[in-house]
């Protein structure tokens, strides 16, 4: 195997390996904060820069629901399309 042939394969299998790990976040959250915190488990034995342990440990507390999640323009009563007013806006 030629070196520029292996080195395309472990780049191909690299980025395919990126889009699983983005996609399995994605649609098991979950399964993805546990991961953000054995990662930063790593870091931290790892003595890795704080700012790594940090943004490993941000993405691994769970947020607060709230919004649309970056609806594009529902109209709900949490969020409105721009110059528009909410649905009930009047009742507020």
């Amino acid at each position: 195997m030629h070196l520029a042939t292996l080195s395309q394969t472990l780049l191909a299998c690299g980025l395919v390996g990126a889009c699983a790990l983005y996609w399995a976040g994605r649609l098991f959250p979950a399964l993805a904060r546990k991961g953000w915190w054995r990662a930063a488990g790593v870091l931290r034995r790892l003595h890795a820069p704080p700012a790594l342990i940090r943004h490993a440990t941000r993405r691994a507390t769970p947020r607060t629901a709230g919004g649309c999640g970056g609806c594009s323009g529902c109209g709900g009563d949490r969020c409105a399309p721009i110059n528009q007013p909410a649905k009930n806006a009047h009742l507020k």
